[in-house]
């Protein structure tokens, strides 16, 4: 954060912010006419009195802001048409009743009409409106609920600088550090005698927490980092905002530069599977040999109803745990790579939990601290894991199915098959010599069609009445 701005630098700040944010607004309706780049930067750094990096820097904003949408009429496309896929397959059924069916038509409908309406963008090779400081202000100026000044405050409020090694860092927006003391180093629009930018120097406040009782430092020491990382001479990015009268800083490091992650724990002893959950983090450890050897469930039930700051807080305690016990065992870790993707209509109690789940939080920090601790990670893909674990290790080892579900993707890490158990063969399926010839998930698929069939849907009743749904009671 900017701190102890005088007036003046106020001043200086705020119209390069504004020159910069119209050049940006500038080279996007350009660049949407096929303009070519080497021309357009020619173009804005002559037109709004920019140097030539900064004219870069505003006309790779605009064309980031078009790949972006071009990347979302694709995603929001494919995604209608699966919704569109999934109403009709429903509608296939000729159980359903009149009332449901002139519902599920209805829907169909109005899918079909937003398929259409994004697929139209990708057959002309355009995209939606854009609207620079956002739809909703818009609306709320067109409204009278905001003011002119308000409005034209939200379109001129940012200025951004890539990085550059050949130039020791960033040459726009350099951070110094003169006697202990750091500051933001910027090159304004004003010009001296021999045409040069007059650059302006700005103190600015770099994060670091102190104890007031030892004086060490909490946390992460960000000024620390970025006086270790000015010394490499590498790129680094940086991001002014302005927001409620207060200027911002995003600094963008290679954290790499300065700090050297050698793995420590590996999955040589064993490895810790993490199912993750709406609530916390199932843990499962197995041996080297795929074998059990304990669970636990990292439970914090307040991030299904928490505000979203303290949901941040509470996801960086339960990677601390994590990572803490995998320390202890001397293990890597291995998760699932999630990607819940808008692709069907699903019900509204499950829309509730997915709106909930915050999985992509909490596999981030979880990834990012086990880099930064020296714990090897690993990905594996989610399908079936939940159902194998259910139907073949919790009953084995008196788990709940996320336990189970975080056993398997701790054995799928290892390369290990989960061949389906001849018990549940014998009792299940009559077909066994086509069966065996099918691959290992098509196997547990069917398996699991067969016992949803016999009423075990939920995870809770297959582990209660396990014995009657395979006839050995």
């Amino acid at each position: 954060m900017l701190i102890d701005i005088s007036d003046e630098h106020k001043n200086i700040i705020d119209n390069l912010m504004t020159v910069f944010c119209s050049a940006i607004r500038f080279s996007f309706k350009r660049l949407l006419e096929n303009m070519k780049h080497g021309e357009l930067e020619k173009l804005v750094a002559v037109k709004y009195q920019l140097n030539i990096r900064q004219a870069k820097d505003a006309v790779e904003n605009a064309r980031q802001t078009i790949t972006s949408q071009k990347e979302l009429v694709k995603m929001y496309y494919d995604n209608f048409t699966k919704k569109v896929k999934t109403i009709e397959k429903q509608l296939d059924n000729a159980k359903i009743s009149d009332k449901k069916r002139i519902a599920l038509l209805s829907k169909l409908d109005k899918r079909k009409r937003k398929q259409d309406y994004w697929k139209n963008f990708i057959d002309t090779n355009t995209i939606p409106s854009v609207v620079f400081g956002t739809k909703e202000m818009f609306l709320r100026r067109c409204k009278g609920l905001i003011s002119k000044e308000e409005w034209q405050d939200l379109r001129s409020n940012r200025f951004y600088s890539r990085g550059d090694k050949t130039k020791n860092g960033n040459p726009n927006l350099r951070i110094v550090i003169i006697n202990g003391e750091s500051f933001l180093e910027i090159s304004t629009l004003e010009k001296t005698s021999t045409n040069r930018a007059i650059k302006i120097q700005v103190p600015i406040y770099l994060p670091r927490k102190v104890s007031k009782s030892t004086g060490c430092i909490n946390g992460r020491d960000y000024k620390g980092m970025i006086v270790d990382y000015l010394q490499t001479g590498e790129a680094y990015q940086v991001e002014m905002l302005r927001r409620n009268g207060n200027y911002y800083c995003h600094i963008t490091i290679d954290e790499n530069k300065i700090n050297n992650f050698n793995v420590q724990y590996t999955g040589h002893i064993g490895l810790i599977g993490i199912d993750t959950n709406p609530d916390g983090f199932a843990l499962t450890m197995i041996s080297r040999d795929g074998n059990y050897k304990w669970h636990r469930y990292l439970v914090q039930h307040e991030l299904l109803f928490a505000r979203s700051d303290r949901r941040k807080n509470l996801c960086g305690e339960l990677v601390k745990q994590v990572i803490n016990i995998a320390k202890e065992t001397q293990c890597g870790v291995a998760i699932e790579d999630l990607k819940f993707i808008d692709d069907s209509d699903v019900s509204r109690k499950f829309a509730r939990i997915k709106h909930q789940f915050i999985y992509k939080t909490l596999l981030e920090m979880l990834e990012v601290a086990c880099i930064r601790e020296g714990i090897e990670i690993t990905k594996v893909k989610p399908q079936f894991t939940s159902k194998i674990g259910l139907y073949k290790y919790c009953h084995q080892y008196g788990m709940v199915v996320h336990n189970g579900a975080a056993m398997v993707i701790a054995r799928r890490a290892y390369g290990f098959k989960e061949k389906v158990s001849k018990l549940l063969k014998d009792k299940l399926i009559s077909y066994q010599e086509s069966f065996n010839k099918k691959k290992e998930w098509s196997k547990w698929a069917i398996i699991n069609n067969i016992l949803k069939k016999k009423g075990g849907v939920k995870p809770d009743f297959w582990l209660t009445n396990r014995k009657q749904l395979l006839g050995i009671a």
